[in-house]
């Protein structure tokens, strides 16, 4: 009986130690980058210019850390710009080129690299100071303002954020949502320029 238990709890152990081979395991292991985000979300440069991107690697025990040298750099177009293997970015020609930051099949992080022979100098968000109440939307749009003297339209490609996500959210596409009563301070940045405004929940 006591030959037949230690049998049965062998077994089982044999199991689990198959079970967790084939996985690969629960957890990664301390040194693995798990994900990665890159500096600049998005980016313009002119003709000739650089770049430097900065890639941050969040380890599989939650530490995080500069992993330029760690990960595999590409351009999606390198007749637009080149990538080096340290994340600098050379202009090639004008367009827009997707910048990626790659660790293995695991981790992988994208930023737009637009050439152009204008650069953006401001960026204004409508509407302005506005309030809306709890649970309501609000749809703002960014605007941006170019060296020669040109407007465009940068909702789209603008990274939205929201000062106290507790009173309202933002989306990618700068759709807010108030939550609570307060202020918050709505901010679209693209290319290292950002356009603020204020919204009030009531």
């Amino acid at each position: 009986m006591q030959r037949l238990t230690w049998l049965g709890r062998t077994s089982a152990g044999l199991l689990v130690a198959l079970a967790l081979t084939s996985c690969g395991g629960f957890f990664p292991s301390a040194n693995t980058i798990v994900s990665i985000t890159l500096s600049p979300t998005s980016a313009q440069i002119l003709p000739n210019g650089t770049q430097q991107y900065t890639a941050t690697g969040t380890f599989g025990n939650n530490t995080t850390g500069n992993v330029n040298t760690q990960v595999t750099w590409t351009s999606s177009s390198p007749s637009v710009a080149t990538i080096s293997t340290t994340g600098l970015a050379t202009a090639v020609a004008l367009g827009t080129t997707n910048i990626t930051a790659t660790s293995g099949n695991i981790a992988s992080a994208a930023s737009p690299l637009t050439i152009s022979s204008k650069t953006l100098t401001a960026i204004t968000l409508s509407p302005q100071n506005t309030t809306i109440t709890s649970g309501q939307q609000l749809q703002f749009t960014a605007t941006g303002t170019y060296s020669d003297g040109s407007f465009g339209d940068v909702t789209a490609a603008s990274t939205w954020t929201s000062s106290v996500v507790s009173i309202a959210t933002i989306s990618s596409t700068g759709l807010a949502s108030g939550i609570t009563t307060g202020s918050t301070v709505i901010s679209a940045t693209l290319a290292g320029v950002t356009g603020t405004t204020t919204l009030n929940v009531q």
